[in-house]
């Protein structure tokens, strides 16, 4: 970074996104992350060079040294990705605010890391029965498609309590009930 120039304030950064659009957050999330990327990537190209396990070319000196001017790159470079984060915290806090669910501007690694939070959670507590019986079910609309996720469990083998004899008799007796009683009326029949 040069020496004359100064990085934006977070307080600054956080009021200008206020004057952007969503797909526009979209775009500056993913800016930032390739940004972040770029930089860790230059980091591990630098990594050998400044803990002196590689030798710059032309370098004289038979065993390798740690070269200051990598370390001080690196340094600068892990000042920049912390500053990146915060970034996206601020944006995510935005997206947040505008009642937008941050699931969306999501990196694979984030939400691959939440998936394993909420099957740790689930496993280290169980599900609760409500999620097991249909009771609560989640799913997702995208281009105006709902798709219903799977049910986490499994479902019962048996509909009911009734045995089949049971259920046989009570069925005789509805079926009994519907068309004699009220002959005046000319509604009989099975009415669901």
């Amino acid at each position: 970074m040069s020496a004359d120039t100064l990085p934006i304030t977070s307080a600054r950064f956080a009021e200008a996104l206020k004057d952007l659009s969503l797909s526009s957050l979209h775009l500056k999330v993913l800016e930032i992350r390739n940004n972040v990327a770029h930089l860790d990537y230059s980091n591990e190209q630098l990594r050998p060079f400044a803990e002196g396990l590689a030798a710059p070319l032309g370098s004289p000196a038979t065993t390798p040294q740690p070269d200051p001017d990598c370390v001080e790159a690196i340094r600068e470079n892990e000042a920049v990705i912390a500053r990146m984060q915060e970034r996206i915290l601020l944006v995510r806090t935005e997206v947040e605010n505008r009642g937008v669910s941050w699931t969306e501007f999501q990196s694979k690694d984030e939400a691959d890391a939440a998936a394993e939070a909420a099957a740790a959670a689930a496993t280290t507590n169980g599900p609760h029965s409500s999620w097991m019986d249909g009771t609560f079910q989640t799913g997702v609309i995208s281009d105006g498609q709902l798709q219903m996720d799977p049910s986490p469990g499994p479902w019962p083998a048996a509909g009911g309590s009734l045995s089949d004899e049971e259920l046989r008799r009570r069925m005789e007796e509805q079926l009994r009930g519907l068309g004699g009683d009220n002959e005046d009326e000319e509604e009989g029949g099975l009415h669901l």
